[in-house]
């Protein structure tokens, strides 16, 4: 069955409504309740924690989906880090990189297409907005955004689908930095918790310190391409 354009953007409509409705309950009921309702959405929390942990498979769908709602992908990734400690630390990086992969796909194509119009309209509301004119040199462009410290990527993901980068050059520039970049989290809090598959005191220092080692080295390749950017400017 084909799905149209339409149908698709009714779809993210209702899907943003929801996060929109989400979120209002989730300050209304700190508001009214407290501190006591901000713990019982904590206790909430430590539930999800365990039903994804116990269920990898949802968990790595959480990746692959929540950040879309502009949702931190960090605390997701820090559970990544947990699951890889009681089952595979390499394991836990490769489904991570392969829902990574999904968000990635799935994001540009609805900003590209159907959720144009909604995804301009949000970025509008954000500090993160569309450039007056279409860069030059889009790869380029690309590049320094995935780099750039404090720009979430699912703003990047919207960003590029709504300018048409091409969606090979796209992959190509993304996929191998937010790949390196999660995998580091990943391993580091897989060293740091541990867990039946990094039991050994050896083993957790040596995946926590080769993620170290990535999240540095994608840190300053960051900053020596900005300098770049910046001194040929």
């Amino acid at each position: 069955m084909e799905i149209s354009g339409k149908k698709l953007l009714y779809f993210g409509l209702l899907v943003l409504s929801l996060l929109g409705i989400i979120v209002i309950l989730w300050y209304s009921f700190v508001g009214i309740f407290g501190e006591e309702g901000e713990e019982m959405l904590k206790r909430q929390w430590v539930v999800f924690e365990g039903f994804v942990l116990a269920n990898g498979f949802w968990l790595f769908c959480a990746i692959a989906v929540l950040p879309a709602f502009i949702l931190p992908v960090s605390p997701l990734l820090i559970l990544a880090g947990k699951w890889g400690g009681e089952h595979s630390p390499l394991l836990a990086c490769l489904y991570s990189v392969l829902a990574l992969a999904v968000n990635i796909g799935w994001t540009y194509w609805f900003a590209r297409k159907p959720g144009k119009k909604l995804v301009k309209w949000v970025l509008s509301k954000t500090k993160h907005k569309l450039p007056d004119e279409q860069p030059e040199n889009l790869s380029q462009w690309a590049l320094i955004l995935r780099l750039t410290p404090g720009v979430p990527f699912i703003f990047t993901n919207y960003i590029l689908g709504v300018l048409k980068m091409p969606f090979r050059s796209y992959l190509l520039i993304s996929l191998p930095i937010l790949s390196l970049t999660s995998c580091g989290y990943v391993l580091i809090f897989a060293g740091f918790f541990g867990g039946e598959k990094v039991e050994e005191s050896a083993e957790r220092w040596a995946y926590a310190l080769g993620g170290v080692g990535l999240v540095v080295a994608m840190t300053l390749l960051g900053r020596i391409i900005l300098k770049k950017k910046a001194h040929a400017n």
